[in-house]
């Protein structure tokens, strides 16, 4: 845990000016539903990613950010196995979705990150006739969405996917997760969870091991707050739900401990969350939804919490519940505030949801 007037990994944090003390007059959000997505989506790791474009006339560059979200699994009878190969893209200034380039084959939890220009597709699952998790070490990127096909780049050094993936000082990191346990590589129980943690170095188009996560656990939400990777929650394949936050410095390849996320509100349901997302906003990071299971993986919940981490004071604090409980869940900030979308609305693949909505405070 931080302490006061501690520092983390290199970074100067402040001292807690009020320990155990939540500031009451501090709002608690609230949502706004926007354009729906095109098709219902879950299992996605969607990205804010800028272009830079030169206007008419002008040699001056403008930028646009966009949401794109890529693959994913989906309930629309249209796609075959269940999978899709499309990117979606969202523009906030006109509430409106179109599309990208399509991926390089129907992929799902394949994890995006905005890096330096480039909009880079890592890992994920291939779903066909043989299988439903192909777990891909295959990497790609693209720094315009108008092109029409991805680059592919140096793969993971092991197949790995439901991690934690971030720009981080200029340099892509991927951590946790699940990898192959054996020569089968087909369906869900061919893995185990992995603490393997890599950095891409794009210059030389190689991944280089950095400090591994100090407990695995896959299905893990991240955020970037002052430099530094907030890996928050997650599960393990035998362990259930983890309410454990881990936050990693790269300037001196070290990891420490922060305050856990809060007990849930519902009866019943674990402390910790797996297939949550989250986000940065405002100086503040946000945890949204996730599911736990129950009896065998038959049964389980979804969680309505939304957690606000204050990174200052190391403590959490609820606020505005989703209005639409959902798990395999994106979360993207935008200047206006996080963007929440797709998912599924009850445990495992069910009622998968084309939602977005706005939270802001």
């Amino acid at each position: 845990m931080i302490g006061a007037g501690a520092t983390l990994a290199g970074i100067s944090t402040p001292s807690f000016a009020h320990p155990g003390h939540h500031d009451q007059t501090r709002p608690i959000g609230a949502w706004t539903r926007m354009a729906d997505m095109p098709f219902p989506i879950q299992e996605i790791y969607p990205a804010a990613h800028r272009e830079y474009t030169a206007a008419p006339g002008s040699i001056k560059p403008i930028t646009n950010t966009r949401l794109v979200n890529a693959g994913g699994l989906t309930d629309d009878p249209s796609f075959q196995h269940q999978v899709t190969d499309k990117v979606t893209i969202y523009d906030p200034a006109t509430d409106q979705w179109s599309y990208g380039p399509n991926l390089p084959f129907p992929m799902h939890h394949v994890a995006l990150v905005s890096n330096s220009g480039f909009l880079t597709a890592i890992g994920g699952f291939a779903r066909d006739h043989n299988g439903g998790w192909q777990m891909q070490d295959r990497v790609w990127e693209i720094n315009n969405l108008d092109q029409s096909f991805w680059q592919e780049v140096a793969p993971l050094p092991i197949p790995q996917a439901e991690t934690v993936s971030v720009s981080l000082n200029g340099r892509i990191h991927v951590v946790g997760g699940r990898s192959p346990s054996g020569s089968l590589n087909r369906d869900w129980g061919d893995h185990i969870d992995t603490a393997k943690h890599w950095a891409f170095y794009a210059n030389e188009n190689e991944w280089v091991e950095m400090a591994s996560l100090p407990e695995q656990r896959n299905s893990a939400a991240g955020a970037v707050y002052r430099g530094a990777l907030y890996f928050i929650g997650g599960r393990t394949v035998s362990g259930g739900n983890s309410a454990r936050v881990d936050i990693y410095d790269p300037i001196s390849d070290r990891w420490q401990r922060a305050a856990p996320l809060p007990a849930p509100t519902r009866l019943g349901a674990p402390i910790g969350q797996g297939g949550l997302a989250a986000a940065t906003w405002d100086g503040y990071i946000y945890a949204f939804g996730g599911e736990w299971f129950q009896s065998g993986g038959n049964a389980g919940g979804v969680y309505s919490e939304v957690w606000e981490y204050d990174p200052r004071e190391d403590k959490w604090r609820a606020v505005a519940a989703m209005p639409r409980p959902r798990h395999g869940l994106g979360a993207v900030a935008l200047q206006d505030g996080i963007y929440v979308l797709g998912g599924a609305a009850r445990v495992g693949g069910n009622e998968t949801s084309n939602v977005l909505d706005r939270f802001s405070i």
